[in-house]
């Protein structure tokens, strides 16, 4: 790009902790509670451990490269072999993220609200909503994140607090849940759950300073680790487990609890706005730095001729798992176990390589 954008620590740390939280309001709490049982709270302050400390290596690491993007780092470690095959991981991983996530999310969308619309037409909707977005850039969705944000965790903390009444802390015994093992061990791959920190990396021109690179990762990190553990605290707490692994929409079956007087039903109808709007940033942002990673990665000009060829691509393969169980089973046993090589351990391997090859990285 030819002229960059720059925004502050708030605007990208709204990005950041929207990209995590974001699974929050589709099945997060439930595969908390499918790994660890009763612990799921516990399950969810482990994995945020490990996510802290891997970003704590990884900027620790990154301090010399003040500026400078993944596929930057990439050039330095290994030229431009090195800068096409990191952006086309990249463009993989996000593709997937910003593919399977509009499909759960219109499927879900259908389930609850537009039950008699085709899938197609919701769909539709939401691919009209990211080519907006990648017209419009990254300047704009960054603004619209600064506020929305704040909206979406005000509704979101309306949602929890709504249900107090209903929470038992006898749901939550055994205290290890389905053990030590599951949680500690097999379920440390699920530190996946905060795969868009890679996004960070990507966001890292924009913000300029190491120290603003540094701050954002740490407060985005850790807001988006306590609303984690307040949805899968909540969840677990409320729904007996293991009944709790039969409610496929989380967040929307706690809403459905909610009565405020006679005047106040149906509170589920919050869910839905914080939950479409949550969805729709989600998207919008996976989808411009898809574009974003492919510019940069094979050098081109510009970006916005590939916005609608790109559009049509991701629809078109959101259609290619016959139904919502088999796109659960591939981001629940493929992604989310495996997704932390790339957001974790390729940083960390890319900005070792650049130290190694060069003592100072190019100006």
């Amino acid at each position: 790009m030819k002229k960059k954008t720059v925004f502050g620590n708030w605007e990208a740390g709204a990005i950041i902790s929207n990209l995590i939280c974001a699974k929050v309001f589709l099945d997060s709490p439930r595969l908390a509670v499918e790994t660890a049982g009763t612990a799921a709270w516990m399950f969810t302050i482990y994995v945020s451990i490990l996510a802290i400390i891997g970003f704590t290596v990884i900027q620790r690491l990154y301090k010399p490269y003040e500026g400078k993007d993944l596929m930057d780092i990439a050039e330095l470690a290994a030229g431009n072999i090195g800068r096409v095959f990191v952006g086309l991981v990249i463009i993989l991983c996000l593709g997937w993220s910003t593919t399977a996530y509009m499909r759960l999310f219109s499927e879900n969308m259908k389930l609850i609200s537009l039950t008699t619309s085709p899938l197609s037409f919701v769909e539709l909707f939401y691919v009209v909503c990211l080519v907006v977005g990648a017209y419009l850039g990254m300047e704009a969705l960054s603004r619209l994140h600064a506020f929305t944000v704040i909206i979406i965790a005000a509704g979101f903390l309306l949602i929890m607090l709504g249900v107090v009444n209903y929470i038992d802390l006898g749901n939550l015994l055994p205290i290890l849940g389905n053990g030590a093992e599951k949680i500690f061990i097999k379920g440390a791959s699920k530190v996946s759950a905060f795969f868009e920190i890679l996004v960070l990396f990507l966001l890292a021109p924009f913000l300029k300073k190491y120290q603003n690179f540094r701050a954002t990762g740490y407060w985005s990190l850790g807001l988006s680790a306590v609303f984690l553990l307040i949805s899968s605290f909540v969840f677990s707490s409320v729904f007996p487990y293991p009944s709790s692994l039969e409610r496929t929409i989380p967040i929307f079956h706690i809403a459905r609890l909610i009565k405020l007087g006679r005047f106040f039903q149906r509170v589920e109808s919050l869910f839905l706005f914080i939950w479409a709007a949550s969805s729709l940033l989600y998207i919008s942002v996976t989808f411009y730095f898809i574009l974003f990673t492919f510019q940069k990665t094979f050098q081109l000009d510009y970006y916005k001729p590939l916005i609608i060829p790109f559009a049509i691509i991701i629809m078109s393969v959101s259609f290619i798992p016959s139904d919502f169980t088999e796109i659960i089973g591939y981001e629940v046993n493929l992604f989310r176990n495996w997704a932390w090589i790339v957001a974790f351990v390729m940083p960390v391997l890319l900005l070792i390589l650049a130290r190694l090859r060069k003592k100072k990285p190019a100006r």
